[in-house]
């Protein structure tokens, strides 16, 4: 990496069910989230809108935000599409932003394809004459990519495809997942209710935090609890 690209924030993610660059590997069934115990705060990103515009990921706090990195010819971001769709759907909130972002190809592609399967999804590509992105390579190999800010420093790590980091109304990075989530599982909709501060969708008493998360994914809660 050159010595101008500073690496200011880095969440890393266990490696389980995303697509690789030369072919798709392993499928999660959504498990797999790292929750943070100590949040930092989300560095900011612009990203280019559909439409023409620009958003920041500064400009939405206040908001629950899903950002989702994803790619072309990625079978299991296709997928996981349908269940972010169907999440933004039944959770039904102003609050809850989920945005699609490919920083990998060009960006009238991205926008194009918005165009057709944008519903209840933000989808943005990398502002036109930006890099975007920076390959992390390691002997030779492809580990992963970072996500570059206009300084050029690196920003947000991505591993494999999809990648998804999520950021409370406080503007902090919670947790990340790599791989495709089942983002309607009811322990996941669950918790994203809590950081949004509406009730859950099972047991009124359920605890929605992150604790809570962590616990049911790793198998310390059975499935009386939820």
């Amino acid at each position: 990496m050159k010595s101008s690209i500073a690496i200011i924030f880095i969440v890393f993610v266990t490696i389980y069910g995303y697509c690789g660059d030369a072919q798709s590997a392993g499928l999660s069934d959504g498990g797999d989230f790292q929750v943070l115990k100590n949040p930092p705060k989300a560095n900011d990103l612009q990203m280019a809108m559909a439409d023409g515009g620009t958003v920041n990921l500064s400009d939405l706090k206040g908001k629950v935000v899903l950002l989702n990195f994803w790619r072309k010819n990625c079978q299991y971001c296709d997928m996981e599409k349908g269940y972010l769709k169907y999440l933004a759907k039944t959770i039904n909130s102003n609050d809850l932003k989920v945005i699609c972002a490919n920083f990998w190809d060009p960006p009238s592609w991205v926008k194009s394809y918005a165009g057709k399967n944008g519903e209840n999804l933000t989808i943005a590509a990398k502002p036109e004459g930006k890099r975007g992105v920076i390959e992390n390579v390691v002997k030779g190999r492809i580990m992963g990519y970072y996500i570059l800010n206009d300084a050029n420093e690196a920003i947000y790590e991505v591993k494999g495809f999809p990648t998804t980091y999520i950021i409370d109304k406080s503007g902090n990075v919670v947790a990340s997942h790599l791989g495709m989530a089942k983002w309607t599982t009811p322990g996941v909709k669950n918790w994203l209710a809590g950081l949004l501060g509406k009730p859950s969708f099972t047991q009124a008493n359920i605890d929605n935090g992150p604790e809570w998360l962590e616990k049911l994914m790793l198998g310390q809660l059975k499935k009386g609890n939820f």
